[in-house]
């Protein structure tokens, strides 16, 4: 319960479980609890039956008032045997029962308040109580609405398994796809890129034949980006000068607004040799 405990639990075997609740301020509970309160556990399994596990600080009924009963509950739709052992402190409580579907069983006065404060290791000097249930499950009913559940229950792991497969093989198929993509928008940038400085080269060239040779202009300071100038490209094969390029408010080219790629040295070199 929120607040109240705090609750593990020890599978010990597929069909055996250890259940440990560690209740506080119980020795509260004791004195202002009523008769058939309780603290009740977590649901928990022990094989295919779930169970839950009740502790009444005051007694499970008026006959038991003064004393701390505890059982087992089945919750499931069918009957079941188990053999159960209680333990709180040094005091061991332990029997083979069966419970039928959706009841309990237990023991109305397994611990009275007296023998609780007084025996040694029973309940802290902060008034908590350790209690702790080893359940043994020896037979589970079967019924047919369990039979058809189980069945409906596999038949639905068989199809989440092959969905499983199927969304496996989908994304796959869109990694491969994602792959290819940026492959050919790679390979389409580069050869854009190519043709631009291309283009770029051959005016120059023209431009070279002329008395007086002007380079590149920068499209944001407007001034001529001769050597030594360092030239910074885009994907596009627009250029910028550095300077203008290292400024804070220039994230992307003012051209076309695509990524700046890096230097381009091509377009240094060829400067510095038409142009020195």
């Amino acid at each position: 319960m929120p607040g109240i405990t705090k609750e593990w639990k020890l599978k010990m075997t597929e069909n055996e479980l250890k259940y440990s609740i560690r209740i506080d301020s119980f020795d509260r509970q004791m004195k202002s609890w009523s008769n058939g309160s309780s603290v009740t556990s977590l649901p928990f399994l022990v094989g295919g039956t779930e169970f839950e596990i009740k502790i009444y600080p005051n007694g499970s009924d008026k006959e038991a008032s003064g004393q701390v009963s505890v059982s087992v509950v089945n919750k499931s739709d069918w009957d079941v045997k188990v053999k159960m052992q209680f333990e709180v402190g040094k005091r061991k409580t332990r029997g083979t029962y069966d419970i039928p579907s959706l009841n309990g069983w237990g023991w109305p006065q397994f611990y009275a308040h007296a023998a609780l404060w007084k025996d040694e290791g029973a309940m802290d000097a902060d008034g908590m109580l350790a209690v702790s249930a080893t359940i043994s499950l020896l037979w589970e009913e079967v019924t047919e609405a369990r039979n058809n559940s189980e069945i409906s229950l596999k038949e639905c792991k068989a199809e989440v398994e092959g969905l499983r497969s199927e969304v496996g093989d989908l994304k796959k198929k869109i990694e491969a796809r994602e792959a290819n993509l940026v492959s050919k928008l790679s390979r389409s940038i580069d050869q854009s890129v190519n043709r631009s400085l291309t283009a770029k080269f051959k005016t120059l060239e023209v431009s070279s034949k002329k008395t007086s040779l002007p380079g590149p202009e920068c499209p944001v300071c407007f001034e001529e980006m001769k050597p030594p100038t360092r030239i910074i490209q885009c994907r596009e094969g627009h250029l910028i000068c550095q300077e203008c390029k290292e400024k804070p408010q220039v994230v992307i080219c003012p051209t076309c607004k695509e990524e700046f790629t890096g230097r381009a040295f091509g377009m240094e070199n060829y400067l510095r040799t038409i142009l020195d």
